[in-house]
C-alpha cells in the first residue's frame, strides 16, 4: 500500500514537472477513478469486468486526447474573402484590412455585433496561420 502511494506521488510530481498535470487534471482524475474501479474488480475476482473496464478506460483516454482539426482551407479562403486580402499578404496587411473593414461593420458605425465578430475571427484565424 505504501509502495502504491509513493508510486502515485512520484507520478504526480513527474506529471507536474512536465506541465501535464494541471491542463489535464480532469482527465487524470477520471483515469485514477477508473484505475481504482479496476483494482476493486480484480480484488473481488471479477476479471472479465475489470478487463472490460480497462478497455473502456483506454478507449476513453485515447478519444479524449484527440486534437481539434485544423482550420479547413475553405475557412481560410472565407477569412481572406471577408477581409479582402491575398494569401501572400503579411500580418501588417491583414491588420490594415481588418481596421478598414471593422470601421464599416462596427456596431457603433451602424453595423452589427455579429459582423464585427466574424471580421475579428477572420483576422485572428489568418494571423494564427502566419
Amino acid at each position: 500500500m505504501i509502495l502504491a502511494i509513493l508510486l502515485a506521488a512520484g507520478l504526480a510530481w513527474w506529471l507536474h514537472k512536465e506541465g501535464v498535470l494541471l491542463p489535464n487534471l480532469k482527465r487524470l482524475a477520471i483515469l485514477g477513478g477508473g484505475g481504482v474501479l479496476i483494482a476493486r474488480l480484480l480484488e473481488t475476482g471479477q476479471v472479465l469486468f475489470a478487463a472490460a473496464a480497462g478497455v473502456a478506460l483506454a478507449g476513453w483516454w485515447f478519444a479524449s486526447k484527440r486534437k481539434a482539426p485544423a482550420a479547413a482551407p475553405t475557412e481560410l479562403a472565407e477569412a481572406r474573402a471577408v477581409l479582402g486580402v491575398a494569401p501572400s499578404d503579411d500580418a501588417a496587411a491583414i491588420n490594415a484590412a481588418w481596421r478598414r473593414v471593422i470601421a464599416q461593420v462596427h456596431p457603433d458605425k451602424g453595423g452589427t455585433a455579429d459582423l464585427a465578430r466574424r471580421v475579428t475571427a477572420a483576422r485572428d484565424l489568418l494571423l494564427a496561420r502566419r
